[in-house]
């Protein structure tokens, strides 16, 4: 972590990041860190309460962490992977397919911790080096979560700065370095998408991910309401005139026609819900509002499944080399949609393109 805040210093460090024995440790590295989270889950509790307290946060649902990690457990692209896919018997070569990393990737996000982890955790496994940015909401939980994560690093000799964090209201002078800069994913509410599309010279990958759209048309579920606008999270609520409710927060409707297009406009994209009597209005909802995730008289919580995949975070390089090599005297049995070991076989192969030629490890 840097004391001094200084974005310069921040991508020099990122720049300077050495990947070479990252990809042989990513399995272990994402089961240390889920191991050292759960070990720490009372450090994280007084942390998290802090910044409630603070009137700069909410608190944590850990299964919730969980989640991530078990939805994180499905994928199966993995830095330096190298994936054997066709074979030419006639050229006496075969196709195969490697993963690479994108780059240095900067996150630019509301400081929601849970898009901290499940970031922090996706781009190791794809090998980037990362940089988030956020105003400093919940700055006492993310900054001990990244800690946590760089300490777990240093244990396989990686260089902390893999991942790093940078606090600012304003995003212009991190976005000015555009030139090291390979990806940027801005997470957040309908205003910030916008802002950093504006802002960003790189491919720039949107979601709304954690900020929902909730229209109510009637009081008949407000019990369950209330339940869900005491969570704290971050929830814009569309409120049909004919009812009397005192929300805070709150953008006044005339009726499902004008809600609809308010969410399509202002919305995050993400998820939104309709609290409705009404089958009719429920289906025209589900039709024609623009969402990722729709629920009726349901907490649009209920699927908290980050909406940006591992191979948006990667790069796929194509290799094509003979049927099979002799390296130390062993030779390599090459089979078709087969995942190359890269602890037990290490294969030379050059790139076929107009750079230099290095050697891949895999």
């Amino acid at each position: 972590m840097l004391d001094d805040n200084d974005i310069s210093k921040i991508i020099s460090n990122a720049l300077q990041v050495n990947k070479e024995l990252l990809s042989e440790n990513i399995t272990a590295i994402v089961d240390q860190i889920k191991t050292t989270l759960k070990n720490n889950k009372e450090t994280i509790k007084q942390a998290n309460e802090i910044d409630k307290k603070n009137n700069n946060g909410f608190i944590l649902d850990f299964n919730v962490i969980n989640n991530i990690f078990s939805n994180l457990e499905k994928e199966n692209l993995f830095y330096g992977d190298v994936t054997l896919s066709q074979k030419d018997e006639e050229s006496n070569i075969i196709y195969g397919t490697q993963i690479m990393d994108y780059g240095n990737v900067v996150i630019i996000n509301d400081g929601n911790p849970y898009i901290i982890i499940e970031m922090i955790v996706r781009n190791i496994m794809a090998g980037n080096t990362t940089i988030f940015s956020n105003d400093g909401f919940m700055l006492g939980t993310n900054q001990l979560l990244i800690q946590i994560v760089q300490s777990v690093l240093e244990q396989f000799n990686i260089s902390k700065y893999l991942i790093q964090i940078y606090i600012s209201e304003k995003f212009d002078e991190l976005l000015s370095n555009y030139a090291n800069i390979d990806l940027v994913v801005c997470i957040g509410n309908n205003d910030l998408q916008n802002l950093i599309l504006r802002k960003s010279k790189n491919r720039t990958i949107i979601s709304g991910y954690e900020n929902f759209d909730l229209y109510i048309e009637d009081d008949s579920h407000i019990e369950f309401l209330n339940k869900i606008l005491n969570t704290g999270l971050n929830i814009q609520l569309y409120v049909n005139n004919n009812i009397d409710l005192d929300y805070s927060n709150t953008i006044i409707v005339d009726d499902l026609e004008e809600a609809i297009s308010q969410i399509n406009y202002n919305g995050s994209g993400y998820s939104c819900a309709i609290f409705t009597s009404s089958t009719e209005n429920a289906s025209k909802f589900i039709r024609e509002v623009k969402s990722k995730i729709v629920t009726v008289n349901t907490s649009p919580t209920i699927e908290r499944i980050i909406d940006i995949k591992q191979n948006d975070l990667i790069n796929e390089k194509t290799i094509i080399y003979p049927f099979s090599f002799k390296l130390d005297g062993n030779t390599i049995d090459i089979k078709e949609n087969e995942k190359l070991d890269k602890k037990n076989n290490v294969t030379k192969f050059k790139e076929l393109n107009n750079q230099d030629s290095e050697d891949i490890k895999n």
